[in-house]
Formats: C-alpha cells, structure tokens, sequence
C-alpha cells in the first residue's frame, strides 16, 4: 500500500465519522426493542432445531 492509498483511507474514515450523530432516546429505545426481539426470535428457531434434532429422535425409539 502506498501513502496515497492510506491517506485516502483515512480521509474516508474521517467522513463516515462526521455524518455520525448520536441517537436520541426514542431511537435508541425502538433500536432496543427490535434487537431484543430478534434475539428472541433467533433463540426460539434454536430452541427448535434443538427439539428436532435432539428431544424427537429419542421420542420415537
């Protein structure tokens, strides 16, 4: 890589950081709940795999 290359970089770097701002409390929450039930989402779709995979297989023995 040449200076020019990470100069560049850099420049970019510092652009997206500019155009950053802090969330206020009403987005932040909303961020919150979407995140929270994704997690829960994700953890049930487990749960059921797990179910399948694990919990069914012995049931029918």
């Amino acid at each position: 890589m040449e200076f020019k290359d990470i100069q560049d970089k850099l420049k970019e770097y510092y652009n997206v950081l500019k155009m950053a701002r802090k969330p206020d409390r009403e987005e932040f929450t909303t961020t919150t709940k979407v995140a929270v039930a994704v997690m829960f989402i994700v953890g049930l779709i487990g749960f059921a795999v797990y179910l399948l995979m694990d919990v069914l297989p012995k049931v029918f023995k």
